[in-house]
């Protein structure tokens, strides 16, 4: 008996040891990492939230990402999708989740199903799953609709007021209503009348096939209170709504796009395979060119397309081997070029913040490119590019999510003020002092005051200055 129990015992400390073993096998250790609170105050941001996404992470990996300006929607392998509550800004509106907050996990498709970009819009994030498009209610995670397609979608769906669009590879685009069970309005009937159609809400709300001239690879974008897309032999094409019906608005890059558009209200920037950056607005006769410029290097199609993002008055271009490039937004002017070669993350103030080859998040200076400050990635090697706010979105293959957003420091207001001259010093009294009523008590000094006087006059402090968390 007593030999049973110590073999009993010898066998349980086996399967404890494997157990600690695997746990930290599989642990993902956040110390000196960017979602490390003390590294993130070191380069001047600061952890806002973080938080693992409930999934089967030992057979399932997280595979899609993409960051709103509302919510952060995220797709592991298992089919399940997730959406986690962001901050829009410094302060959270009363009644609202917490930043950081998981808000719902919604089970679709079959697992090792290929991922799409998923459309994110307040009320509504719209999922493509082999031949089906999901409308997903934002708040609740609840699905609001369900449609089938007349043929597989190329691309992420987006939804752009009352429609959601999606690209189909028959280079067709698919417009569904966001609410197909709603009644039609007099809008809905004079529109339908204009356009010589049935009033009825089964008209108004069916299915549209528009042709698009190409397959659409890339997701449409809002475009002013419209939506562009771009087609993979260079076709732009802008819908905006007009007093009947719609506006259809075409125009040809002479090139194949060498990577997604990027639209900034009603301004596109496009880049093409042979090395071309282009500018458009939208005008009355349609979308006009405002300049082109070479970017001195050709892009092979087989090469990591480049990625474009638009900060203020700053258009920044990755050129794949080549490194980084920024213009001027304006006029196409080139302002510097560093040979990091890196994705975007987002930009923050005066940096631009992106994932380099070397493993590490590095700042650019969004002046001179310039790099300033370093992070070490850690577990979260998933690229994630943020155009919605000014916060970095970490994402690591095992569920983990954080966010990173600037520190907050305080201004020259909140400095101390500088002490009150000597009492040596003769001076004519303050306007304060003079309008002073006899009555009132003279105030004695206390004794460590009395000391401070007696001594040597106290020094002039000088009010705080805004530390570079960046050096010079």
């Amino acid at each position: 008996m007593f030999r049973f129990n110590r073999v009993r015992t010898w066998l349980w400390l086996i399967f404890l040891s494997t157990a600690i073993s695997f746990s930290t096998v599989y642990a993902e250790s956040l110390y000196g990492t960017a979602a490390d609170p003390f590294e993130a105050d070191r380069v001047g941001l600061t952890r806002e939230w973080i938080i693992q996404l409930p999934f089967d992470s030992d057979r399932y990996r997280l595979n899609q990402i993409d960051a709103g300006r509302w919510m952060v929607v995220a797709q592991s392998e298992d089919g399940i999708v997730h959406a986690v509550r962001t901050g829009s800004g410094d302060m959270t509106q009363p009644g609202s989740p917490p930043p950081g907050i998981l808000l719902w996990s919604v089970p679709l498709g079959l697992p090792k199903d290929s991922l799409q970009s998923a459309g994110i819009d307040r009320d509504l994030v719209t999922i493509n799953r082999d031949m089906n498009t999901f409308g997903i209610d934002s708040r609740t995670g609840s699905i609001f609709w369900k449609r089938r397609l007349p043929a597989p979608s190329s691309s992420g769906s987006f939804p752009v007021g009352d429609w959601v669009y999606v690209p189909l590879w028959d280079k067709t685009m698919y417009r569904l209503p966001v609410n197909p069970y709603r009644s039609p309005t007099n809008s809905d009937e004079e529109e339908g009348t204009n356009a010589k159609k049935s009033s009825s809400s089964k008209t108004n709300l069916d299915p549209v096939r528009i042709k698009a001239h190409g397959l659409i690879e890339q997701q449409p974008l809002l475009f002013g209170e419209g939506v562009i897309w771009c087609t993979e032999n260079g076709r732009l094409t802008a819908l905006e709504p007009a007093e009947e019906g719609w506006e259809r608005h075409e125009f040809f890059l002479r090139d194949n796009p060498n990577g997604p558009v990027a639209v900034r209200g009603t301004v596109v920037f496009a880049a093409t395979e042979k090395g071309e950056l282009a500018r458009f607005e939208d005008a009355s006769g349609g979308l006009r060119l405002t300049w082109r410029y070479l970017l001195e290097t050709s892009l092979h199609p087989n090469q990591t397309r480049p990625q474009l993002l638009v900060n203020d008055e700053t258009l920044l271009v990755s050129l794949g081997e080549e490194g980084i490039a920024a213009h001027n937004a304006s006029n196409g002017e080139r302002l510097w070029k560093t040979p990091l070669q890196a994705d975007f993350l987002a930009c923050i103030g005066s940096h631009l913040w992106c994932y380099d080859t070397q493993n590490r998040i590095t700042a650019l200076r969004l002046s001179d490119g310039i790099e300033d400050a370093w992070l070490c990635p850690g577990p979260f090697t998933i690229p994630v590019t943020n155009r919605s706010s000014e916060r970095i979105i970490l994402a690591s293959p095992r569920g983990l999510l954080a966010s990173l957003r600037p520190r907050v420091v305080a201004g020259e207001d909140s400095a101390i003020r500088p002490s009150a001259p000597s009492s040596d010093k003769k001076t004519m009294p303050s306007i304060a002092e003079k309008n002073t009523s006899p009555e009132a008590p003279e105030k004695k000094p206390s004794v460590q005051e009395s000391e401070k006087m007696s001594g040597e006059k106290p020094k002039q402090e000088k009010k705080d200055e805004p530390f570079n968390f960046f050096g010079n």
